[in-house]
Order: C-alpha cells, then structure tokens, then sequence
C-alpha cells in the first residue's frame, strides 16, 4: 500500500501556488485529494496546514468547500453531521460546475475513495478513540450517532477491531441496555489521589502581604 505523506502533499499544493495557470479541473481534483488524505489524519493538524496553502477562491469551490466544512465538524466533534457531508463527496456529479457533463477521472477516484471502506473505517477509529479518551460510559444513541452505525451489534462489532491505545483489549468494554462502556484508560477514569491540594496556607499569604505593603511604604 502507497503510505501517506504530508511533506509530499504540501509540496505538491505549494507548487500550483508557483504556477497557478495549472489550477485548472485536474489541479483543483488533485488539491482536494491531497486535502481528503490530510482530512484522514484527524485529530491531527494536517488538514489546517495544508488549507493556509490553498487560495480562498479554490476553497470557495467544490469538492474543497464541502472538504473545508467536514473539517470544521471534526474539529467541533458534531460527528453526526458529518457524515451526511461527507457523504456528498462520493456524488462524482456533486459541485459540477454549470454545463459540465464529463466528470473527470481524478474527481471519480475521490468519490471512489469515499465511497470506499477504508476511509470511512479510518474516521471512526479516529472518532471511537477521541470518544473513549473522554467518556468511560456514553449513552448509545449518541455514540450510534457519531460513529454513523446502525446499532448495538455493529458497534460491537466495530469496538472489538479497535484496540486501545498503547494496549491489546478492545477500545468497546460492553453495551448495557442504554450505555456503552469503554475501555478503562488512564484518560478516561478519575485518578484516586490526584485531587488539588491547597499547598500555600492563608497565613503565608497575608504575611507576604504585609512584608510587600511594609517595603512600598
């Protein structure tokens, strides 16, 4: 399989900034590819990086447009409206401009790959481990909603493919009746012990007080 790499992706959008007669159909279908790749790597920053390269008015354009408010989603964590975004990118036909009844090859490879179990798989892993990073135990619905899946078996079923990270057991403990619990983490459980503790008194304050009222006087 072809790795990703954002240093090869950055380079090839900052060379359509030095010839920009090349942004036309094909150059504006490989800067959403290389933004949908950047957009696989959430939680990660590649996808901001890669759109302060890219000029407003290609970003004002489709697929880039839709590609840019995916991007807000995730970041805001409004999983379940994302997906129905996102889903409009594998519509070869969606964004096609006036009078345009060819849909390019490259446009179809991006729909091809949103259509595609890969990417969609490598967004929910992403989405379940921010998940289990922040709650132990979620109601169903919500994490149904999120990670786009229809019930109680198929995120079961998902849950046990996704390891936690830094170990071996699945990132889904159980579903019971209306909750899913996740994984105990060090992220997700409350630590015994590590309440805040007061380490200055009130007399050791007013003294300071006093000794700096004292020295200004």
């Amino acid at each position: 399989d072809v790795q990703y790499c954002f240093d090869a992706n950055r380079t090839l959008i900052k060379l359509y900034q030095f010839f920009p007669h090349l942004e036309g159909e094909v150059g504006m279908t490989i800067t959403s590819l290389a933004a949908f790749l950047a957009l696989l790597q959430f939680p990660s920053t590649d996808f901001i990086s890669l759109t302060c390269l890219i000029p407003e008015r290609v970003q004002s354009m489709e697929p880039m447009t839709t590609l840019v408010r995916c991007a807000e989603l995730l970041e805001s964590c409004h999983f379940s409206d994302f997906w129905p975004e996102f889903r409009k990118l594998g519509v070869p036909e969606y964004g096609a401009q006036p009078g345009e009844t060819v849909v390019s090859e490259d446009r179809k490879l991006l729909s091809n790959a949103v259509n595609g179990s890969t990417a969609s798989t490598q967004i929910r892993e992403n989405m379940i481990k921010m998940l289990a990073r922040t709650y132990r135990s979620a109601p169903l619905a919500v994490v149904l909603a999120a990670l786009d899946l229809k019930d109680a078996e198929s995120l079961m079923a998902f849950g046990s493919r996704v390891m936690v990270e830094g170990g071996a057991s699945p990132i889904v403990e159980k579903v019971e009746g209306d909750f899913v619990t996740f994984a105990a983490t060090a992220d997700n459980t409350k630590r015994v012990g590590s309440a805040y503790k007061e380490g200055v008194g009130f007399g050791d304050i007013a003294a300071l007080m006093a000794k700096t009222a004292a020295s200004s006087a």
